[in-house]
């Protein structure tokens, strides 16, 4: 089996670790250092943003109120502030009845289409999500709750989501996840969002910042937005390096520090996000100048 693996240049480490059919079981992994040389092409930025607030199934539409809109607000903001720092810049809206599982593989697929290596990719992901026995899952806006396990089937998955990236050629790629809480309101319990946010970012080999929250309240949002996706917006205009960039490892930083600043002040408790960063550090967006 061959696998083409875009990287960072410069001395790089890849390891390789087995996992069975449910990604439940690991091997020990396996590494080696290899030097990658650097690209002369500029690179482009491509962002699919798809957020569910008014599901098929009204009973799934609490805790999300604005997850469509933030997904119009992310694709918005990183056009325009991406636009000082790429070339091109081009971005995938899907707000509400167009972010069904089979439209989100395809507006992914129409990006590769158009990917190097050398580009920026962003998938962001908002609405209800779902953490079972280690596994992520993005509910899309068709799925229907007959049943937990009826809904994990109409689910975007955690291998179908690797699947999604595997075929992305960018090596820098961030995947923005705005649904953690949301499981609670579907099964009444915590669900282990961040272990299996970890385990999503170690298969994957991407780098993924999540909001990471078991309490409903703090998905209610903040300043017309959810707590996480604000927090994101914020810092594409106040986490810029010393050239204005914002870089993706700054910009986790601030939101570390921002997320439970904004949840205690507002509701007396910290929402802590996941932040699980992989390889090298990229920019994402310039810092507007005045």
């Amino acid at each position: 089996l061959a696998q083409a693996l875009p990287l960072a240049p410069g001395r790089r480490q890849v390891s390789a670790t087995v996992f069975n059919g449910r990604n439940q079981l690991e091997s020990r992994s396996v590494s080696v250092w290899v030097n990658v040389k650097r690209s002369e092409e500029p690179a482009n930025l491509f962002v699919v943003a798809a957020g569910v607030t008014n599901y098929r199934d009204h009973s799934l539409t609490e805790g999300v109120k604005f997850a469509a809109a933030d997904a119009q607000a992310v694709a918005a903001s990183l056009k325009e502030k991406g636009a000082g720092l790429f070339p091109e810049v081009t971005v995938y809206s899907l707000p509400d009845s167009q972010a069904t599982r089979d439209n989100i593989a395809k507006t992914v697929g129409l990006a590769v289409a158009k990917m190097r290596p050398s580009d920026v990719f962003v998938l962001y992901l908002a609405g209800h999500g779902h953490a079972e026995q280690g596994q992520y899952y993005f509910i899309p806006w068709e799925a229907r709750y007959t049943s937990l396990d009826a809904l994990l089937q109409q689910s975007l998955d955690q291998e179908a989501l690797r699947k999604l990236l595997e075929q992305v050629p960018a090596r820098k790629t961030l995947l923005l996840l705005d649904t953690c809480g949301s499981g609670a309101y579907v099964s009444g319990r915590g669900l282990g969002e961040k272990a299996a946010f970890a385990r999503l970012a170690r298969i994957t080999g991407r780098a993924i910042m999540a909001a990471s929250a078991t309490d409903q309240m703090a998905l209610e949002g903040y300043q017309h937005h959810g707590v996480f996706t604000y927090a994101f917006l914020e810092g594409l205009s106040r986490a810029a390096d010393d050239q204005g960039q914002i870089q993706v490892s700054r910009l986790a930083d601030f939101i570390g520090d921002r997320v439970p600043e904004i949840t205690k002040q507002q509701w007396g408790y910290e929402q802590i996000p996941t932040l699980e960063l992989r390889g090298q550090t990229f920019p994402i967006a310039r810092k507007p100048a005045h």
